[in-house]
């Protein structure tokens, strides 16, 4: 179990993670106009290396040792423990070589993040590397960069106040909570590196308020450092209510708390992110996992107002959307992709269908047949088969339809006929367009492909991004002893499945390696199958490539399960979360 991760915390719509020594190495809250803001340790993304998927590997993975901004000591630490208040909240405990202690928990609110210390026998010292920029966005697959704005630092220390300001960014961070000492001010267009003078053992309420400006900030800090010990209070009990009838298990317990913690509050609405540190952006088709745990888990409302977001906040090209957002509902990346479109569609589908919220199907059931319409008017000439231009895993496809989407298709439009949708036969004709063009015989045995042209040329593979063939049966698209759906799955398990299979476990060529992403097919199928001994190894794996603190991440060494992409990746703890909680039974 990889123990390197930073512990991470986060409430409406502020986030943020800790080292092991407790100190922070992001704050990060929403902003109107650029989505999301860090105040960080990291060094700023060099804009040069965007297109360069080797040095936005190396950037990533180089936030998991981050040193942050805290109470420092001298004192050689011994032995370090870190664990979750109520699964949700990071407590750090140090141990020193002359027996001292040191001793912080971390949480979030809307105003900003408390830090709370009680340290004895040793003198704390508060320094660290500062910067105040807009996130980074690293992504893989670039989609077009967005112009970082100018870092412009104006860092202040004055009446026991250290204040972070970019007023280019409009966006400033407070910490009050130390002890009165000389004026410190520096205005840089890099990181700065501060310290301060040496603190006092015994308790400390450092309040870190969040702001547009610095005045708002330092108003928010001290709101915060007033009730510090109040609302850390209440926010363990909030925490533990939610527990109350979820297993204590840390990879349910994970998939259930990133998805709420890291969601953002905008306006009525709230975004749901893909992670709050690497990539704080919005894939609907990530967020459909996110949202339907969430929605399993009895966090309806949260459900509701993501529904909002996506069908009234969330922008749309011509009427579709985007692969991916910032989190204010911008498109970040344009590119079309035939899955974004349709997971919207089954949430709402879905939410409807078990909440009888009439309200909010009268308000965006408007949408359903003109976006439909959209996608009929794209579909290929020769029969109902829909393009999509990219893969769900964001990389190009050389062959314009895709399987899984299309499986996906049939299942948005079954459910929107239960709530009155005339679908017109389309469901039934997407059905009868897979088992005509997507099925091709292989090595003697009929299965499906995973893409096709329509026009004979076929691709072979399956990716672990590609959930709902695992999920045909258990939708109704297959019987569970459906021979074809039966040996499309022996191939997806099998060496013959190149550039998706390593050391039996299922991955994808946009990250060479296993992926838990395709464990959690794997425990789907089992179950589908009625296979418990290979539910028992799906489990088993899932286990194996988790962090300590349950986190899962993109993907893992097939020999070692550490964490060889993506230390923070809400979907394929969500996924697993969905299958605990039944929401991929059978109706």
């Amino acid at each position: 179990m990889n123990r390197n991760k930073p512990a991470d915390f986060g409430a409406d719509g502020v986030t943020g993670s800790v080292d092991a020594d407790g100190c922070i190495i992001a704050l990060n809250f929403y902003h109107t106009d650029h989505g999301y803001v860090t105040l960080t340790a990291a060094d700023p993304f060099s804009e040069s290396e965007r297109y360069n998927p080797a040095a936005v590997r190396a950037y990533r993975a180089s936030l998991v040792s981050l040193h942050g901004f805290g109470f420092h000591f001298v004192e050689p630490v011994i032995r370090r423990e870190t664990t979750l208040l109520a699964s949700a909240i990071p407590y750090v405990r140090l141990m020193f070589q002359n027996g001292a202690t040191a001793e912080v928990t971390t949480f979030a609110h809307e105003r900003g993040a408390v830090q709370i210390w009680n340290v004895r026998g040793v003198t704390p010292r508060w320094q660290g590397k500062l910067c105040l920029q807009r996130c980074a966005y690293t992504q893989l697959t670039e989609g077009g960069p967005l112009p970082m704005p100018p870092l412009d630092m104006q860092v202040r220390y004055q009446h026991n106040q250290l204040a972070v300001d970019n007023p280019v960014l409009g966006a400033a961070v407070v910490m009050k909570g130390l002890e009165q000492e000389p004026e410190q001010e520096i205005h840089s267009d890099q990181p700065v590196e501060i310290a301060l003078k040496q603190a006092q053992s015994g308790v400390s309420v450092l309040a870190y308020g969040v702001g547009n400006t610095v005045d708002r900030a330092a108003d928010n800090a001290t709101w915060l450092a007033l009730r510090a010990e109040a609302l850390l209070d209440q926010t363990l009990a909030a925490w533990k209510s939610h527990w109350r009838d979820i297993p204590d298990n840390p990879l349910l317990r994970r998939g259930l708390a990133y998805g709420l913690a890291m969601a953002v509050p905008v306006d009525e609405t709230i975004c749901l992110l893909t992670d709050h540190l690497l990539l704080p952006l919005s894939w609907n088709r990530d967020a459909y996992y996110i949202a339907r745990a969430l929605m399993s888990w009895g966090m309806t409302d949260s459900v509701r107002r993501h529904l909002l977001w996506l069908f009234e906040t969330a922008e749309r090209a011509d009427g579709l959307w985007g692969r991916c957002y910032l989190a204010n509902g911008r498109i970040k990346d344009g590119a079309f992709q035939l899955d974004q479109q349709l997971f919207p569609l089954l949430e709402l589908a879905e939410y409807v269908l078990e909440t009888d919220d009439t309200d909010t199907w009268m308000r965006l059931q408007p949408q359903i047949a003109p976006l439909v319409d959209q996608l009929m008017a794209l579909k290929s000439e020769q029969d109902v088969l829909f393009p999509t231009d990219e893969t769900p895993a964001d990389d190009p496809i050389a062959l314009p339809y895709h399987l899984s989407s299309h499986i996906l298709f049939w299942r948005v439009l079954t459910l929107l006929r239960k709530l009155g949708f005339d679908d017109r036969g389309l469901a039934a004709q997407i059905q009868a367009a897979v088992n005509r063009y997507f099925i091709r015989e292989r090595a003697g045995r009929r299965l499906y492909v995973y893409a096709t042209d329509g026009k004979g040329a076929s691709h072979f593979y399956h990716d672990a991004n590609d959930i709902p063939l695992a999920l045909a049966a258990r939708w109704g698209f297959v019987k569970a002893d459906d021979p074809v759906w039966r040996a499309t799955l022996d191939f997806a398990f099998s060496a013959a499945n190149s550039g998706g299979l390593y050391a039996g476990r299922l991955g994808s060529v946009h990250t060479p390696a296993p992926w838990p992403l395709g464990d959690v097919q794997d425990l789907i199928i089992a179950a589908s199958i009625g296979d418990e001994a290979r539910e028992r190894r799906a489990r088993d794996r899932l286990h194996a490539a988790a962090q300590w603190d349950g986190a899962l991440p993109e993907a893992c060494d097939a020999q070692t399960n550490e964490v060889v992409s993506r230390h923070w990746f809400a979907w394929p703890n969500a996924a697993l979360a969905c299958v605990e909680l039944g929401a991929f039974n059978p109706e």
